[in-house]
This record gives structure tokens, sequence and C-alpha cells, in this order.
């Protein structure tokens, strides 16, 4: 397997274990197809995120990869808008987060970040 092709298996890996974490604690939550340009994200919580939709970018970075915090939030809050705009939601009626695997840990040890102001209004 190519280092391209482990990359691309472990991020998918990662994001159907989210899919399902989410699921077994009684979640409505699907996994995204991936759509080019207008990509929405990698799951989607469908009702209950925070009282929200929520749209989830999953990162699962390798031991010598940087954690990019603001890259990866920006990304996440267009993937939200494609979400919205693909669904006829309104943007503040989708949450936009990401998930970050923690190496060697548990799903239940990933990190979840998330804007301050799309959580409390600013």
């Amino acid at each position: 397997m190519t280092t391209r092709k482990s990359h691309k298996a472990r991020g998918a890996t990662f994001e159907t274990d989210i899919r399902d974490w989410f699921r077994n604690n009684g979640y409505d939550a699907e996994r995204l197809a991936r759509t080019g340009a207008k990509d929405e994200g990698d799951v989607a919580v469908r009702a209950d995120f925070l009282g929200s939709i929520g749209v989830i970018e999953c990162k699962a970075p390798g031991a010598g990869n940087a954690i990019d915090l603001s890259g990866w939030t920006k990304e996440a809050q267009t993937e939200a808008t494609h979400y919205a705009e693909a669904r006829g939601k309104k943007r503040d009626e989708v949450l936009a987060a990401v998930v970050i695997k923690a190496r060697g840990k548990s799903i239940d040890d990933a990190y979840l970040v998330m804007r301050l102001g799309d959580v409390f209004g600013g």
C-alpha cells in the first residue's frame, strides 16, 4: 500500500469510527459522500448536535503530521456551508466541527474542536 493510500484508508476508517460512535450513543449520524469542490464534510449528525445539525470534518493525523486547527476549522466551516446549501437549510442551523484522532487512544479520547462564536453566538 502506498503512503497516500494508507493515509486515505486511515482517514476513511476514522470517519466510519466517528459515525459509529455517534450512532452507538443514540445520534442519527451518517458518513457523507465526497463531492469534490462542494464537499459537505465527513460525518453529519442530523439532530441534537448541541441543538443543531453537526457537520464534522474528521482528521487522523499521523505521527509526523502537524495539527492545523485554523485550517481544519476553516475547512469545516466551508463544508458546513455546502451542506446547508445542498439541503436548503439556513447556515446557522448547521454547526461545523473538527474531530481529531488521539493517537493510540480510543474514540472517546478524540478531540472535538469548534469555534467559540459558533457555539455561543459571536
